[in-house]
C-alpha cells in the first residue's frame, strides 16, 4: 500500500483525485488550510509532511483565480505560488528525497505566441503578460524540481495540464477556472431570468479543455503502472481545441436557454490560441479515452445546478 498526500486534498484537482482513489488500495491523506497546513509557512508544512511520511505527494495547491483575478492580485498570485514549491522542495529534502512528487503544471506557462504547444517549444518565449503571475511560477516549479533532483535525486513527474473544467470547483467565478465560471453565471442568468449573456473578452480565443476528473484519473493511470519514466515534462494533451463563443453557445444550448450573447470588450482575451501537443502523451497514454466535451460540459452543468447552486448558492 502506497500512501499518497494530496496538498490542496480540498480543492478542485484534490476533490476529483480523492473521487478517484476512493475504494482503492492506497492510503489517501488530504491537507489543505482547512487542515491547518500552511504552505507557507515552512515549520508547519514540515511537521505535517513528516508527521505523514509518505510515498507520493501530489502538489494540487495553488493561489489561483481568473484572469482578471490573478491580474488585480499578480504580486499575491506570484509570491504564493513560488514560496509553496520553495517550501516543498526543502521539506522533501529534508525529511524523504525518496518521496515521488506529482506536479501539475497548468498550460499557461507556455509561451503566449505559441498555437499548438509541443514540450519542445516550451521556453521559446514569453509567458502572456494576462497570466504571468500564475504561470511563471508553475514552470519556475519545474526549475526547482530539475535543480533537486540534480542535487538530491527526487523525482517529479511534470504534468502540463490544458484549461480545466469540471465538478468541485470554486463557487465564486471570480475564483473558478474559465469554463466553468461561464457556466456558473450562465446557470444563474437562467435562473434570474436575464435576456443577455455577457461573454467577458471577443469570444474568439481558442481553447483545449480537459475534464478534471480526467487529470485525476491519468495520474491513477501512473501510479497504478508504475508509469514514472515520463518525458519532463509532457503535456497531458489532445491537440484539440475550441473557442470560447463556441463553447458558450454549447452551454447555451444544453442549458435551453435563449439568451442574446454580448461580449464585454474591456476585459482581457488572453492568448489568441491554447492548445496542447500531443505526440508525447499519445506514445505513452495510447489507449487513453478522453471525456466527450459534450459529456463533460452536461456532467459540469448537472453538477452545479444539482449538488451547488439550487441548494446553496443562490
Amino acid at each position: 500500500m502506497k500512501k499518497i498526500l494530496i496538498l490542496g486534498g480540498f480543492g478542485f484537482l484534490g476533490k476529483n483525485l480523492n473521487n478517484e482513489f476512493r475504494n482503492t488500495n492506497y492510503q489517501i491523506y488530504n491537507e489543505s488550510r482547512k487542515t491547518n497546513c500552511d504552505m507557507l509557512n515552512y515549520e508547519n508544512l514540515f511537521e505535517k509532511i513528516k508527521s505523514i511520511n509518505p510515498d507520493v505527494i501530489i502538489h494540487s495547491a495553488a493561489h489561483v483565480g481568473s484572469i482578471s483575478y490573478v491580474s488585480n492580485f499578480a504580486a499575491d498570485v506570484v509570491h504564493d505560488n513560488t514560496l509553496m514549491y520553495i517550501n516543498l522542495y526543502k521539506v522533501v529534502k529534508e525529511i524523504n528525497p525518496k518521496i515521488l512528487i506529482i506536479n501539475p503544471i497548468s498550460n499557461c506557462s507556455y509561451p503566449g505566441i505559441i498555437d499548438i504547444q509541443n514540450e519542445e517549444n516550451w521556453w521559446d518565449g514569453v509567458i502572456h503578460q494576462s497570466v504571468e503571475s500564475y504561470g511563471n511560477p508553475k514552470k519556475m516549479g519545474y526549475i526547482i524540481s530539475e535543480c533537486y533532483r540534480r542535487q538530491y535525486g527526487i523525482k517529479t513527474l511534470n504534468l502540463i495540464v490544458p484549461n480545466a473544467y469540471g465538478p468541485n470547483d470554486y463557487l465564486d467565478e471570480n475564483r473558478t477556472h474559465a469554463m466553468n465560471g461561464i457556466i456558473l453565471r450562465m446557470i444563474k442568468s437562467q435562473k434570474n431570468n436575464v435576456d443577455k449573456f455577457v461573454v467577458w473578452g471577443t469570444g474568439n480565443p481558442i481553447r483545449e479543455w480537459i475534464y478534471m476528473p480526467d487529470v485525476a484519473r491519468i495520474i491513477k493511470k501512473i501510479l497504478e503502472e508504475n508509469m514514472f519514466d515520463l518525458p519532463n515534462p509532457i503535456n497531458l494533451g489532445q491537440e484539440c481545441g475550441v473557442s470560447i463563443n463556441e463553447s458558450v453557445n454549447l452551454i447555451k444550448n444544453i442549458l435551453k436557454y435563449d439568451v442574446e450573447i454580448e461580449h464585454d470588450l474591456d476585459k482581457q482575451d488572453g492568448a489568441p490560441i491554447k492548445v496542447l501537443g500531443k505526440n508525447k502523451f499519445s506514445q505513452y497514454f495510447n489507449n487513453f479515452e478522453f471525456t466527450d466535451y459534450l459529456a463533460g460540459i452536461t456532467n459540469t452543468i448537472n453538477y452545479y445546478k444539482n449538488e451547488i447552486l439550487w441548494k446553496k448558492y443562490l
